[in-house]
């Protein structure tokens, strides 16, 4: 485990204010919609303050966590206000900078997370990887260590799960799949060649001329019945997981950034992108091509057109088209009206002399 101390060294802001007989150990780090024991959340503003307000009133009993505040919005806040709500919390402390915090801290949890799993020996010689016999496994397949395969999965060629994984009955995963490690796949599911589920996000904060790392820790979690084509990735969570919801299709050559969350039933066609902690919910569809900025939100049984630019949440039930992205009919109106302009009086015009 980690230990306050561990996060004072590798961060000198780091300031406890609370004062616990015993320092706790921390079990990992968390986000707001995926609270666990023993693990840190972040606090920088208002919106995630409110939210956390809310957990505490909502949720009883909460999981026992530690709060970490952006010094500069503590001192905007009087937390003697929410005592009663505060007594849930293990410890609570400020860091100058939350963002570098994240960037500090789960450096440390990766570090640890490698010490207890082995990638570079095949699980099945050691002793800890565990496949059903009904299952199907090519010759070149590698599973780390700590990987469970149920019962009449298929797993061609060159394929490769990292420690901890585990893949649910009937499913398949055609050649030089590649799983990361604390990776979930539900039954009969289908994932096509050469895609990749469980890399790193795109999560990098600027210091000092230097791009620093935020090391993922949530993995992914897929649920039963999904489709992936090929070359799609699928990128773990930060510190909660990726997650997509029973009976959804993947096209091929799709991006589906760290913790988006994916309803059940959607449709996701060719070379779709999807920024960070998108969510769309049950029965989304969509034209190919279609792009959604970080944290937009699509309400169930949405229709969003081809190669459309969403950056604002979208209505359940709606149908948007463009860039950015609006409701179709209006989009259409738009289109006619620029086009119409465009052409007004086209005829009387010469061209120009040479």
């Amino acid at each position: 485990m980690v230990t306050l101390d561990n996060f004072k060294e590798v961060d000198p802001s780091f300031f406890v204010i609370t004062s616990p007989e015993d320092t706790p150990a921390v079990k990992t780090l968390c986000t707001l919609d995926c609270l666990q024991d023993h693990g840190v959340i972040f606090i920088k503003n208002k919106k995630y303050y409110r939210k956390l307000l809310e957990l505490f009133k909502n949720k009883a009993p909460s999981p026992r966590i530690g709060v970490v505040f952006q010094k500069s919005f503590f001192s905007e806040i009087n937390i003697r206000e929410e005592a009663d709500l505060f007594q849930q919390v293990s410890f609570y402390a400020t860091v100058a900078s939350v963002d570098l915090a994240m960037s500090y801290f789960s450096k440390l949890f990766f570090d640890e997370s490698n010490k207890m799993a082995n990638d570079l020996v095949d699980g099945r010689k050691i002793g800890t990887a565990h496949v059903h016999p009904a299952s199907s496994l090519a010759e070149d397949v590698f599973l780390g260590e700590g990987v469970t395969v149920a019962a009449n999965v298929t797993i061609h060629s060159g394929c490769v799960i990292l420690s901890h994984s585990r893949i649910g009955e009937n499913t398949v995963l055609y050649p030089n799949v590649v799983i990361y490690r604390n990776v979930t796949i539900g039954r009969d599911c289908r994932i096509h060649a050469n895609t990749t589920i469980g890399s790193d996000g795109y999560g990098y904060n600027y210091y000092r001329g230097e791009h620093l790392k935020v090391w993922h820790l949530g993995g992914v979690q897929i649920e039963d019945s999904v489709e992936i084509g090929s070359n799609t990735s699928i990128d773990q969570g930060t510190f909660s997981p990726t997650t997509i919801g029973r009976g959804t299709k993947i096209d091929n050559q799709v991006h589906l950034a760290h913790n988006c969350k994916i309803g059940k039933g959607v449709l996701i066609t060719g070379q779709a992108g999807f920024g960070g902690s998108v969510t769309l919910g049950d029965y989304v569809a969509m034209g190919g091509c279609a792009n959604f900025a970080p944290g937009v939100h699509v309400g169930d049984y949405a229709q969003i057109g081809g190669m459309a630019g969403v950056t604002s949440d979208v209505p359940e039930k709606a149908v948007y088209g463009g860039h950015p992205a609006r409701p179709l009919s209006e989009w259409l109106r738009t289109v006619a009206a620029v086009r119409k302009f465009s052409l007004k009086d086209k005829g009387k015009r010469s061209d120009p002399q040479i």
